[in-house]
């Protein structure tokens, strides 16, 4: 079930963070150049539901009070960096000012509206699908499903999803992401779909991927392909205990930036937490965290890369040097 912000009352995720869910699509829907009447009648009786309401739209415009510090210490950074010698260049310099970009796009609305099944950020679900096949959605993912005479189709519009496809020569489970597809008769596997990049990843069985007008690749246990614009990647191995860790409520990294690790983080919890200095952003990383445990992985990454985390709103997290 996904929300509908002509319907607050249609809320299945954690009470306190589907509010501010809420509230901040109602933000961004009142700044849109054709909102109507009607949803700005709508919008006033959503805030007048109750005091928890009230609460949510605060916390947003809060939010935005809270990031003109950070955004404005970051364009001073780049100033400075651009008047030196080296003229270094900073990319992560937008990122606070992109916040609240990426805050919306963890609440991909129009794609929930169209899902037949989808999670929330940092959520988790199981379908069992007619056909006796298994689809397990990761964090903020949303699919649609097509079950036909002749063939079994699954739309993954966002996120990731684990499927254990029930063997049927007769009917043939495709899936689509993006600019290609995965087919398959029987076997367990996974897609991640984000933005432009579409990623398969293999764990039991054969599967077909094909990309645009391409040639078709074959994967097999083990084996991972990316694709994009209509191309294939390089077919490449992938450790499949990290693969799909996920399943278990774990992230598992070896020797990986910290800019990369926080950024899968992110995915799981609410709000952003945001890596500042590029040399930081580098540092190496190799653990085992717990998803749902961020205030302890937080500890952990602090103590051991002897950091400094700022908490500028539940929302809003800096990590910096000491």
């Amino acid at each position: 079930m996904s929300f509908d912000p002509m319907n607050p009352h249609n809320v299945d995720a954690d009470q306190g963070e589907a509010l501010f869910e809420q509230a901040t699509a109602w933000y961004y829907r009142l700044q849109a150049e054709d909102v109507t009447a009607e949803e700005r009648l709508a919008f006033i009786q959503w805030q007048a539901l109750g005091p928890e309401q009230a609460q949510a739209w605060d916390e947003v415009i809060a939010l935005l009070g809270a990031l003109r510090e950070p955004a404005r210490q970051v364009r001073q950074q780049q100033r400075q960096a651009w008047r030196g010698a080296e003229r270094r260049r900073w990319p992560w310099a937008v990122a606070a000012m992109l916040l609240l970009g990426l805050l919306i796009a963890q609440t991909p609305w129009p794609e929930r509206w169209r899902a037949d099944y989808a999670t929330a950020t940092g959520e988790s679900r199981s379908i069992r699908l007619d056909d006796g096949s298994l689809l397990q959605l990761n964090t903020d993912s949303a699919v649609q499903v097509a079950l036909e005479p002749g063939e079994r189709r699954v739309r993954l519009l966002r996120g990731e999803a684990w499927f254990e496809v029930t063997r049927d020569p007769e009917r043939p489970f495709v899936v689509r992401a993006g600019e290609g597809w995965v087919r398959v008769v029987g076997t367990r596997f996974s897609v991640t779909h984000d933005d432009d990049q579409t990623r398969v990843q293999v764990a039991q069985g054969k599967v077909e991927v094909r990309a645009g007008e391409g040639p078709s690749v074959y994967l097999e246990p083990g084996l991972a392909v990316e694709y994009g614009a209509g191309a294939l990647g390089v077919v490449h191995s992938f450790d499949l205990n990290s693969g799909f860790a996920w399943r278990q409520r774990q992230l598992v990294f070896s020797q990986r930036p910290l800019g990369e690790v926080v950024a899968q983080l992110n995915r799981y919890w609410s709000g952003q937490t945001l890596v500042f200095g590029e040399q930081l952003r580098q540092r190496k990383v190799s653990g085992v965290f717990e998803i749902d445990k961020p205030d302890a992985v937080l500890k952990a990454l602090t103590h051991t890369l002897s950091l400094r985390a700022e908490q500028y709103t539940p929302y809003l997290r800096v990590l910096r040097e000491r």
